[in-house]
Parts: structure tokens; sequence; C-alpha cells
């Protein structure tokens, strides 16, 4: 049964566009820097390793070497997670969910729609996914409520899913609304810091009980998961995934008892 709040909010494309989703580039702005200064501290240290232009070049070049390795790894991890690593983390975030296919979804941080598609794809059975976002540019590449809504019309889920934008501090949504809750890379970028256990609570409030909550973030989910603590719910894991993602991540997963009540 799609309830009301589905029903106000479905999408309704009159043609699936054309070419493939793009789901853009994760703090493209620092991956870019990163990459910068690592290229800029490693070049000239070869060369001075190498050439041994002055005396004591050599110790010279190691210092700049070490220097700019630390955020050309860096960088270099967040671009090969932009090209694969955040579709592996995708596909571990809908997988630890037990599925029916009538669930109604959250996706908290939609971006470009990535997590909240491949939810859609096992609402096979009259599920609704909605994606919130707050479209921040420094965030995501093209991260803009068109480029969602394009992708989700590639990819063919419009009537099961749309977007809105919405605060994740202050969910429009009644208490008890979805049955999954999913979210990566949002909740580090709320501020202040201490707004992440506030949304972190908001989730916990719309979530119904006997319902679960995923969260990927490339920062430790420990915080995350004590404020889902508090808020009531079962958390089953906070640990790393940096396999997965190829770059760091940790993912947490957190339950909501049958019989919960929303604490605080």
């Amino acid at each position: 049964m799609i309830t009301d709040f589905q029903s106000k909010t479905m999408v309704h494309a009159p043609l699936p566009a054309k070419g493939k989703p793009k789901y853009g580039w994760d703090a493209p702005h620092i991956m870019l820097g990163m990459l910068a200064v690592g290229f800029v501290l490693v070049a000239p240290s070869v060369a001075l390793i190498a050439l041994k232009p002055f005396p004591y070049s050599q110790a010279a070049g190691v210092v700049l070497a070490v220097a700019g390795a630390v955020p050309l790894i860096l960088g270099l991890a967040m671009l090969q997670y932009g090209l694969a690593g955040k579709r592996r983390t995708r596909d571990a975030i809908v997988n630890l969910v037990k599925w029916r296919g009538d669930e109604t979804v959250l996706d908290v941080g939609t971006g470009a729609g990535m997590l909240l598609i491949a939810a859609a794809k096992r609402l096979t059975r009259g599920g609704q996914g909605i994606g919130i976002d707050i479209w921040s540019a420094k965030d995501l590449s093209d991260n803009a409520v068109e480029t969602t809504r394009r992708n989700i019309s590639i990819e063919g889920v419009e009537d099961r899913v749309d977007v809105r934008t919405d605060d994740a501090t202050r969910l429009s949504f009644p208490d008890a609304t979805f049955d999954v809750a999913l979210s990566l890379l949002c909740i580090h970028n709320i501020e202040p810091k201490s707004d992440q256990a506030v949304a972190c609570r908001e989730i916990a409030r719309v979530l119904k009980p006997g319902g679960r909550v995923v969260i990927g973030d490339y920062i430790p989910t420990h915080d995350y998961a004590a404020a889902l603590r508090e808020a009531g719910l079962d958390v089953k894991r906070s640990s790393t995934a940096f396999g997965v993602a190829g770059a760091l991540m940790w993912l947490l997963v957190a339950d909501k008892p049958i019989d919960s009540a929303i604490i605080g």
C-alpha cells in the first residue's frame, strides 16, 4: 500500500532519459587538492634524488617525497573510490539489508542517487524510496536534484522513488515512516559536529520498529553508533570497510527493536 507521502512525491517522467548515469566525484576539490600537492612535492623530490644538484639534495628529496606521498596516496585513493570503490561500497550497503521488496526506504544525503537507485532495484513488490539532500556542490560534483532525477530516469526506477530537499537534522517525515534508512558519505558533512548526533536521532525517529539503518562514512562511525544507541537502536556493527571501498570507509549497521520507543 502506498502511503500519503509517497503518493504526493512519486516521480512521473514522460520519457526515460538516455545515456549512462553519472554519480559524480565525492569532495572533488579535496581530491584535486590532494593530488596537486602530492605531485608538486613528489616530482621535484625525484629530480633532487637523481640529479644531486647541491649538498644534501638527496636528503631534501627524501623529505619532500615523504611529505608528498601522504596527500598523493590519499588523492589516488579518492580517485579510485570515484572510479570503482563507491560502487562496491554501494553494493555492500544494500546487501546488509534483508529485502522483502515492499519496504519504504530513506536515503539520507542521496547526492546523485546512486544508493537510492540501488535500493529501488530491490523494491520489486511495491516498495518506495525517498532520497533527501541539501545539494552541496563541495560535497559532490554536479550535485543537483536535476542530476539525480536524470539518473533515476536512466535507471528506470521513476515509479519507485523520488527526491526532495530536506535537512537531515530536521527530517520532515512522521515518526516510524521508513523500514530502511541508508546514508553514504553524508553525516560527516553536517556542521556543527554536535548536529551529527541530532541527524542520527532523527534517522532513528523516522525508522519503523523492526527497521534497519546502514551508514557508510570515511570517518569512524562510532559517534554515530553512540547516538543511535541513545535513541534506542541496537547497533550490530561499526567497523572498517577499507577493502571494500579501496579508501577510508567505516560501515555501521543498527536495528530498531520491534517494541522500541524513541528516546530523547
